[in-house]
């Protein structure tokens, strides 16, 4: 073995991970962390996230990215401050989504119901959950082709199935959640032949503090287990839906 070889085994795992503003998104930042990545966690205002800041304090190897993925302006601004922080990329992770900017909590319910939903409504949806992961891979395929068997892990949600709608309401999630799915599973094909595979992920429902209700999985299980699925994922099986533990999810 080379000394070069040897170095590059050494060499922590580059991380980037979005969504890093929200509770999941947060907790796969710092399970990335523990295990001694190199994390950038990317937010539309990581300053306004200080729990970013304690994990920078804490182990190191964090970098803070102001990216917003369905924020064409951010995210064209992202990618010089990336290429001057890395060239390359090992594992990329689109962990749920902020609100957008000006939305409020009233405006996502009204879409979730058939007396008040409205298109513009759903159409904003689509493109924040389900366009701009798309248009994110694209714009980040340079950096994951440069490395052999990059890993992309999408969370997603038991939401988005198909086979598993079997009552009314949720319209922008779930058309969101099925949209999703089929833009990942087609690009997870494209994907496949820089030799990077696609996963995507159902962290089921996880709580976020220890007195959560009991029929939750703890957080930081969510994290480490769609993690760990994704990195063991065989690369003849790209583009899997799959739960938190290794269970396949119906589309």
């Amino acid at each position: 073995m080379t000394p070069a070889s040897m170095h590059a085994m050494a060499s922590p795992r580059r991380t980037l991970i979005t969504g890093a503003a929200r509770p999941l998104g947060v907790e796969l930042v710092r399970q990335c962390l523990i295990r001694g990545d190199k994390v950038y966690a990317a937010a539309r205002n990581p300053a306004r996230v200080p729990v970013l800041a304690d994990l920078r304090a804490e182990y190191g190897g964090l970098e803070l990215i102001a990216l917003d993925p369905a924020d064409p302006s951010l995210v064209a601004d992202a990618v010089p401050v990336l290429e001057s922080l890395t060239d390359s990329l090992d594992q990329l992770i689109i962990a749920p989504a902020e609100p957008g900017q000006h939305e409020k909590l009233a405006d996502s319910e009204r879409d979730e119901a058939l007396s008040t939903l409205s298109g513009t409504g759903l159409t904003e949806h689509y493109r924040r959950h389900a366009v701009a992961p798309l248009l994110l891979v694209r714009t980040l395929l340079p950096f994951l082709a440069n490395r052999d068997g990059a890993r992309v892990l999408v969370v997603s949600s038991w939401l988005g199935s198909l086979a598993g709608k079997t009552q009314g309401g949720d319209y922008a999630t779930c058309a969101s959640g099925a949209a999703l799915h089929m833009h990942m599973r087609a690009v997870a094909h494209d994907l496949s032949e820089e030799r990077i595979v696609l996963m995507l992920g159902n962290p089921g429902h996880f709580a976020t503090t220890p007195d959560g209700p009991a029929f939750r999985v703890p957080i930081d299980e969510a994290a480490i287990g769609l993690l760990s699925q994704m990195e063991r994922l065989p690369r003849e099986k790209t583009g899997s839906f799959l739960d938190w533990t290794g269970a396949e999810r119906a589309w």
